[in-house]
């Protein structure tokens, strides 16, 4: 297996609307019932004409998980270098990230921890908050494609079923 894939490059901003946005899609199951939990104990107060001081701390707890994208530092989950031009190049035994500036950064596949697929995008982590975004439209074809998820599912770190 030898993949190159085109030169990419991703902003600091783009990125972080990406984790926000995966974010709200994995959580959106809690917002839901926070949200039904906080309507209840408005319907609550209403007819019993009271004030539940539990409203103010469902409230507290929306406006918080809403608001961690906004203040989520991406310095400690990626490096400075993940924005610059570059191309990736896999083998059996190497993932190699090829930058502008002519520095590589040769891993192997046991370095990483596990590989996230999402429709557009891999994330290829290295430790539980450090990773490799790597997009999907980088790759050359879908056979590319194909056969580097083949690859990483033989290699126990993506699950694609």
């Amino acid at each position: 297996m030898q993949i190159k894939t085109k030169t990419f490059q991703i902003s600091p901003k783009e990125l972080r609307g990406i984790i926000a946005t995966d974010y709200y899609k994995r959580m959106k199951v809690f917002f839901i019932l926070l949200l039904i939990l906080t309507s209840i104990n408005i319907a609550l107060a209403v007819i019993l004409q009271r004030f539940d001081w539990w409203l103010i701390y469902f409230l507290g707890l929306i406006a918080y998980f809403l608001s961690v994208p906004l203040w989520m530092r991406l310095q400690g989950r990626t490096s400075a270098l993940n924005f610059q031009s570059r191309y990736c190049e896999m083998d059996e035994n190497f993932f190699t990230i090829c930058f502008e500036d002519g520095s590589l950064t040769k891993m192997r596949y046991e370095h990483f921890m596990k590989v996230v697929k999402k429709g557009e995008y891999y994330f290829l982590y290295i430790t539980k908050a450090q990773f490799h975004y790597l997009p999907v439209a980088a790759f050359e074809s879908e056979k590319d494609i194909h056969r580097f998820d083949l690859f990483l599912e033989g290699k126990q770190l993506i699950k694609l079923w």
